[in-house]
C-alpha cells in the first residue's frame, strides 16, 4: 500500500485540513484543473421521482477511447468545484477517464432546482443519478469516488449497486463519514473553526433556498441559530420525517451491518489524525471481502496535502487504485 508522507512542516492535522480548501490552494488547484473545468458540459439529471441534480461531465481528451466513467461526490456544503473534487477529477481525466462531478441537492448553487430541502438520508436520488450516469456515459470501468459525506453516500450506493443493477465496478471513499452522531460531537467540541465553517455554509445555503421557494418560513428563526446543535434540532425535527436527532443520524450511519451487501471492489482511505472521523470506528464496519481499508497515520480530513505546492496525495492514490482495478478487469 502506498504511504502518505507529508512534506516537512505539513504534518499537523488542522493545518492539513484547513490548507486543503483555503488560501493559495484555491488558485493553484483551479489552475491545475483548467482542462477539467474549461471543457465541462453542464447536465441536469432528472430522476424517476422528479428530483433534479446538477453535474458537469468532462470527456477524456486522450486520443484513445475513454477507459470508463469516474463520478465524484463532494462533502457536506461542498460542491462540484471543491478543490479535492477538482484535483481528483483532473487526475482521472489525465488517466483517460470521462469525469462527472455531481452536486447533491441544494449544493453548488442548485437551491432552485428542488422544492424540498437536502438532508443526508436522501440516498435514492443519488442512486438513481449514478445509475443513469453509468448507463448513459459509462464504459468498461466505472468508478464512484466520494469525500467525507460524499464518501458516506459513495459507500451506501456501492452497497446496493448490484441490487439496483448499477453498472458500477469500483468505489473509493476518502475520509467517509462513518457515524454522524460522533462526528457532530467532534464538530461541537473540537477545534471551533470547523463548526463555525459548517454553520456559516449551511446557513448561507438555507437562506439561498428561501430566495427560490416562498413556501418556507424559517427565515427569522434561522437568523437566531448559532450552533450546529441548534440547527440540527430545528431542521431535522421540522423538515424531515424523523422524530428525533438520533433516528436521523442513525439512518445514514454506515457502521454495523450497513455495508453487508457490498459486491464491488470498494476502498476506504482514512487518516488516523482526522479531526472529524475517529479512526477507531473503522473497526465497527462490516467485515466484507469486497472492502479494503487503508489507514494512513497523517492526512487530516480529506486533505493528504503532500507538498508545499499543495498537491494531493489522495488524488494520486485514487489514480493508483483505479489503475489496479482497471487492469484486473482487463
Amino acid at each position: 500500500m502506498s504511504q502518505f508522507k507529508p512534506a516537512k512542516g505539513l504534518s499537523n492535522q488542522h493545518l492539513q485540513s484547513i490548507l486543503s480548501s483555503t488560501g493559495p490552494r484555491k488558485l493553484l488547484e483551479k489552475r491545475r484543473a483548467s482542462v477539467l473545468l474549461k471543457t465541462a458540459e453542464r447536465h441536469v439529471i432528472t430522476t424517476p421521482q422528479g428530483v433534479k441534480l446538477l453535474g458537469f461531465l468532462t470527456k477524456s481528451h486522450t486520443k484513445v477511447a475513454s477507459k470508463g466513467l469516474a463520478i465524484i461526490l463532494h462533502g457536506w456544503e461542498g460542491c462540484s468545484e471543491s478543490l479535492y473534487v477538482l484535483s481528483n477529477g483532473q487526475k482521472l481525466l489525465n488517466d483517460g477517464y470521462d469525469v462527472f462531478r455531481l452536486n447533491f441537492r441544494d449544493h453548488g448553487g442548485t437551491q432552485s432546482l428542488n422544492k424540498d430541502l437536502f438532508n443526508s438520508t436522501r440516498l435514492q436520488e443519488v442512486v438513481e443519478t449514478v445509475k443513469y450516469l453509468c448507463g448513459r456515459f459509462g464504459g468498461r470501468h466505472n468508478v464512484l469516488c466520494g469525500y467525507s459525506l460524499g464518501g458516506n453516500f459513495c459507500l451506501r450506493v456501492a452497497n446496493i449497486a448490484k441490487v439496483e443493477n448499477i453498472a458500477l465496478h469500483q468505489a473509493i471513499a476518502i475520509c467517509p463519514l462513518l457515524h454522524p452522531t460522533t462526528t457532530m460531537q467532534k464538530l461541537n467540541t473540537g477545534f471551533p473553526v470547523y463548526e463555525q465553517y459548517f454553520v456559516k455554509r449551511w446557513k448561507n445555503s438555507l437562506f439561498k433556498k428561501l430566495q427560490h421557494h416562498d413556501h418556507f418560513d424559517y427565515g427569522d428563526k434561522l437568523k437566531k441559530l448559532k450552533t450546529l446543535d441548534q440547527m440540527n434540532e430545528f431542521f431535522v425535527l421540522g423538515y424531515t420525517p424523523f422524530k428525533s436527532l438520533q433516528a436521523y443520524f442513525d439512518a445514514y450511519s454506515i457502521l454495523g451491518e450497513s455495508l453487508s451487501q457490498l459486491a464491488i471492489a470498494t476502498t476506504i482511505i482514512a487518516a488516523a489524525d482526522d479531526p472529524m472521523i475517529p479512526a477507531d470506528q473503522l473497526d465497527e464496519l462490516f467485515s466484507s471481502p469486497w472492502l479494503t481499508i487503508e489507514l494512513q497515520e497523517k492526512g487530516g480530513h480529506c486533505a493528504f496535502i503532500k507538498n508545499w505546492r499543495l498537491e494531493s496525495w489522495a488524488s494520486d492514490r485514487v489514480s493508483e487504485l483505479v489503475k489496479q482495478q482497471q487492469e484486473a478487469i482487463e
